[in-house]
């Protein structure tokens, strides 16, 4: 069958022309993918320390003077607090991870969303940090419903007495490292370069390149002769 020449009436399906990655998508991506391990390391280790930091603290405090029934509940509201933040850590980690993919494919939805989850996990993070470096600062009496400056003074004394200090300054450590690396993919990420280049695309029709924008505006086309 002979070659026909193509319809000049008849679309055709646009081709993508590849197009070089800002360096800045390609540092925010690589600091959301790192900074999703750090969270992860994190959430592993304030998961596997939750329980024993909460029988010692149960001990510690009885011995202080705390009522068990006190002290048992206001280990539940330790407990719950300490696996609350570590899983809310894994989430976000996982996520963190996932994105940093869609940002380096190049995805519009992956950089809104890897914005959002990176404020979030600074969120996330100073809470982290009180429940551990601080937790002695907290009243966690108010658990127990009958809270008393004595219950409280004890209380916050075997909270610093049982929590571990390794625990403390890993925690401590990865959330600073993980706070730098999350502020840093919001500033790459917003820059004019990244946001240019998610929004907008080059491609290619019957060899008449064309551009075209994607994020919430109708499509230009713009035909550029060879």
């Amino acid at each position: 069958m002979l070659d026909r020449p193509p319809d000049p009436i008849k679309p055709v399906a646009p081709v993508p022309v590849p197009r070089q990655r800002p360096l800045a998508v390609a540092a925010a991506g690589l600091a959301l993918g790192g900074s999703g391990g750090v969270g992860l390391l994190a959430s592993v280790a304030l998961l596997a320390g939750a329980g024993p930091v909460v029988d010692a603290f149960v001990a510690r405090a009885v011995v202080l003077g705390v009522d068990p029934v006190d002290a048992g509940a206001i280990a539940r509201a330790v407990r719950t607090a300490l696996l609350s933040s570590g899983s809310g850590t894994l989430a976000l980690a996982v996520l963190s991870m996932v994105l940093a993919w869609g940002v380096m494919a190049r995805y519009e939805a992956a950089r809104m969303g890897a914005l959002v989850v990176a404020a979030v996990s600074l969120a996330c993070g100073v809470v982290r940090t009180s429940v551990t470096a601080f937790g002695n600062g907290v009243d966690w009496s108010l658990a127990a419903g009958r809270p008393d400056p004595a219950t409280a003074a004890a209380v916050a004394e075997a909270f610093g007495d049982t929590m571990p200090s390794w625990l403390v300054g890993l925690g401590g450590g990865l959330t600073d490292l993980q706070s730098f690396g999350y502020i840093a993919v919001i500033v790459l990420l917003v820059v004019p370069a990244s946001r240019e280049y998610f929004r907008t695309r080059l491609e290619s029709t019957a060899g008449f390149p064309v551009r075209w924008r994607s994020a919430g505006s109708s499509r230009r086309t713009k035909a550029v002769p060879p």
